[in-house]
């Protein structure tokens, strides 16, 4: 029977976005370090070997995935474990004995910004490798072996990365889920039927010239009552909401060649200097130098 936080799940999944910062694999000899770095997002895959790290939550499942057998805290992650960290904090790892990681950083888009407020941190999955095969494997050759510097992709290389890097995020996040992991009550914070909507719309069209009374009665909700429920559930309000949407739009469109111009009027802005300026404050630079 289909768990009952995959359907609100698929919907958030499917809005998910990623741009990857790096993509390292790193060999790790016996009692060396590995850290997530605070404010970032970071998903670490245990190639080999075993590392020991501060006390997270795990599960795991049975051989043929029939529900949890084992769930509680752990402090060391064998081969085939995921760990997927928001940047709450820092976080440190030391290979118990030699050992090998792919680590992957990324910047997730606005509507992932739920994330943040509905996952644990970190996000733990010791038998990862036994739940999806698959993604494993395609884990397990991610990154170069001989460098820890971020890869610097050619061509269309920074497509297959990023592609990669979301299906392999997005496959962890419902590995965590099909596995029974999820916290009770998980479902109901992951979708809202009143918010889910408006969201949709927004990612849809996001030039249209929103106002908070299209919105709210997209939410079938008052205006007030949709702004207190769209920060109380979001993290923002809903013109920040749409400002971050048409931020990150406005990346893609530039990064494949647009003009400032073209891309500031399918986004809904009257002039390209309100364009820029806002661009400018969201990314620290102009949009004329983004590539």
């Amino acid at each position: 029977m289909q768990n009952t936080a995959t359907a609100p799940l698929g919907t958030l999944l499917e809005s998910i976005d990623v741009v990857v910062t790096t993509t390292t694999r790193v060999a790790l000899p016996q009692g060396r370090r590995v850290v997530t770095p605070a404010g970032a997002v970071t998903l670490l895959y245990v190639v080999s070997g075993r590392l020991r790290g501060d006390s997270a939550t795990s599960c795991e499942t049975g051989p043929n995935h029939a529900g949890v057998v084992a769930r509680g805290h752990v402090s060391e992650f064998p081969a085939g474990s995921a760990i997927l960290t928001m940047g709450a904090v820092p976080l440190e790892f030391t290979a118990a004995n030699d050992a090998e990681v792919v680590r992957v950083g990324v910047e997730l888009n606005e509507a992932a910004h739920r994330l943040r407020r509905i996952l644990p941190d970190p996000l733990t999955i010791t038998d990862f490798s036994r739940i999806d095969p698959a993604l494993a494997s395609l884990a397990s050759n991610m990154g170069e072996a001989v460098s820890p510097a971020p890869i610097v992709a050619a061509g269309g290389g920074e497509v297959v990365c990023r592609l990669m890097a979301r299906t392999l995020l997005i496959g962890v996040l419902r590995a965590w889920v099909s596995a029974g992991c999820a916290p009770s009550g998980w479902a109901a914070r992951a979708a809202d039927p009143h918010l889910d909507p408006v969201i949709s719309a927004i990612h849809s069209d996001p030039g249209r010239d929103w106002s908070l009374d299209a919105l709210a009665s997209l939410g079938a909700m008052s205006r007030s009552a949709f702004s207190r429920r769209f920060r109380e559930l979001v993290g923002s309000s809903p013109g920040q909401y749409i400002t971050g949407v048409r931020m990150e739009d406005a990346k893609r469109r530039l990064a494949r060649g647009a003009s400032v111009t073209q891309t500031s009027r399918e986004l809904g802005y009257a002039s390209d200097e309100g364009f820029s300026r806002a661009f400018r404050r969201h990314t620290g630079v102009a949009p004329s130098r983004w590539e």
